[in-house]
């Protein structure tokens, strides 16, 4: 889990310069990701770009967890593969390369396929990653995130449609438990805190479960029915760019980007956003 650090060195401050400049991010923003920890699911055409992403941003800890090998197949989508890597575990060489262009990341490599015994190690990371490619594991990964209480970023594309979306299930036991929004306390007399606590607490993301139930029939794999490479690294990317503005952001910022389900079409290059609400009936997430 992430742990406090003092200050940027002046070899960091150059090297994450960019980072520092901007407005919402600073030297605390770049220090929180620096002392953050993430567990990635798939290491595929996602999983491979989120990690290569996040490393590059300076998070301390990534564990990357696949039990699939390098395939031909693979190349033209998952970029930090080469005919060399073929046959070889994805997580041995995506953990070998990462680690030898950005030293200061611990990459730990999980040769595996996660199962929901695996679940604790949910609790020794700041965020969980889903970029795996079937529905089954995708729903094992969300019951785990509820269960532990754990931030889950999730992402999924099949041809020409992708979607995108962040659930903080730890933002979601603490306004339960305290019937309040995550802001700070000094300012829970203010007009506009108050309705934003009223508005937080009458709206309970949902999970994953909620979106797709067990009987659910959804799009095949992209290794199944295809994608374009173009497309499949802009969700990668956003599906990064999420989790960096989580690890960076304090709990009122995070609750602003969590529970919102982004759909993205490559063909016309438009987003839409929805509201995960929360189906009472649901079995993980409404009984947790």
């Amino acid at each position: 889990m992430s742990q406090a650090m003092g200050e940027l060195t002046d070899t960091q401050f150059m090297r994450y310069s960019s980072h520092v400049l901007l407005e919402d991010m600073g030297e605390a923003g770049q220090l929180k990701l620096m002392s953050s920890s993430v567990l990635i699911i798939g290491v595929g055409g996602l999983g491979h770009a989120v990690a290569h992403q996040l490393a590059a941003a300076g998070v301390k800890r990534i564990s990357l967890m696949d039990d699939d090998c390098v395939e031909l197949s693979n190349l033209p989508r998952q970029l930090l593969f080469n005919d060399d890597d073929i046959g070889e575990p994805k997580v041995d060489i995506a953990a070998k390369k990462l680690a030898n262009a950005y030293p200061d990341c611990e990459i730990t490599a999980l040769r595996q396929r996660f199962v929901s015994d695996e679940q604790a190690l949910f609790n020794t990371v700041d965020v969980v990653f889903d970029c795996t490619d079937n529905f089954s594991s995708r729903l094992v990964i969300n019951k785990s995130a509820v269960c532990r209480k754990t931030a889950l970023i999730s992402a999924a594309i099949s041809g020409s449609n992708g979607q995108l979306f962040c659930l903080d299930f730890s933002q979601n036991e603490m306004r339960q438990a305290n019937h309040l929004s995550p802001i700070n306390q000094s300012v829970a007399d203010d007009k506009d805190s108050i309705e934003l606590i009223d508005k937080q607490l009458k709206a309970t993301s949902g999970c994953y479960q909620c979106l797709y139930p067990d009987d659910s029939q959804v799009n095949q794999s992209c290794s199944q029915v295809g994608v374009l490479t173009s497309a499949l690294l802009s969700i990668a990317s956003m599906q990064a760019l999420l989790g960096v503005n989580w690890l960076k952001g304090n709990p009122s910022q995070r609750q602003e980007i969590q529970g919102k389900l982004h759909l993205f079409n490559a063909q016309n290059l438009q987003w839409r956003q929805v509201a995960m609400s929360q189906d009472p009936n649901c079995c993980i997430c409404a009984t947790n």
